[in-house]
């Protein structure tokens, strides 16, 4: 599309509409580790180094693949072996002053990944200084290569770290600098352009929660499903 046709404010309504889904709706998320470029000892004839070191996690709002597996077999035994695609929105690393490299790791789930490439996605209206977003692959690591209990406490049920147990609640960001789980670094370009003039219904009553810290296996039936938009009578799709 024609320049002549995009102004910034077309370019901060799509950035707006990629974070919303992610951070309103999508509720997905990894948790990245950067290799610490300071603290990491570099060889200087191999470039290279045995002992990284890493940064402290980050969470990122991401859309998230399914993961491909596959099992060879060599010499030693079979192995099994995984990748997987995540989107970034770009605009949102940027607020954060984040720079997703390859070599890095995350975890999505209770697995481990390193990233083995990351390039822009796409840009908006054929305008390459505006990426909508990018994505990133990630590669099984193996195991002893990066091990996150070190940055996650043990957790009860024996699983690697407290990050990979089930979900139990999502809170919506909405732009705010803040909601019940703390500082969310969440920036909305339309909502800091428009300000106080921003229309009511944008917020309506503020970020909604999913919560089913109530299901208990007592309660856990089809009148107690979980809580969206904070319906103290959440609607059944099992209903007559």
């Amino acid at each position: 599309m024609a320049r002549l046709f995009i102004s910034p404010r077309e370019i901060h309504f799509i950035n707006d509409l990629t974070k919303e889904y992610l951070k309103d709706a999508s509720g997905q998320k990894i948790y990245y580790f950067a290799i610490s470029v300071t603290k990491t000892k570099i060889h200087p004839v191999y470039d290279d180094s045995v002992n990284k070191i890493f940064e402290n996690p980050i969470e990122i709002p991401a859309q998230v693949g399914q993961p491909e597996w596959s099992t060879t077999t060599g010499l030693f035994g079979s192995e099994e072996s995984s990748s997987i695609e995540v989107f970034l929105q770009a605009r949102d690393l940027l607020d954060k002053g984040i720079t997703v490299s390859k070599g890095d790791y995350f975890t999505y789930g209770d697995a481990v990944f390193e990233i083995i490439k990351c390039i822009p996605a796409n840009n908006i209206f054929g305008q390459e200084e505006y990426g909508v977003s990018f994505t990133i692959t990630g590669k099984l690591a193996r195991i002893g290569e990066f091990d996150p209990k070190i940055f996650f406490p043990p957790q009860r049920d024996g699983r690697k770290y407290s990050n990979a147990e089930i979900q139990k609640e999502f809170v919506q960001q909405r732009g705010l600098k803040e909601n019940q789980e703390g500082v969310t670094g969440d920036v909305r370009q339309m909502r800091e352009r428009l300000g106080d003039d921003m229309a009511e219904v944008a917020l309506g009553e503020g970020p909604r929660t999913i919560d089913t810290a109530d299901q208990t296996p007592e309660n856990a039936d089809r009148d107690k499903a979980s809580s969206f938009n904070n319906e103290s009578n959440p609607v059944s799709f099992y209903d007559d």
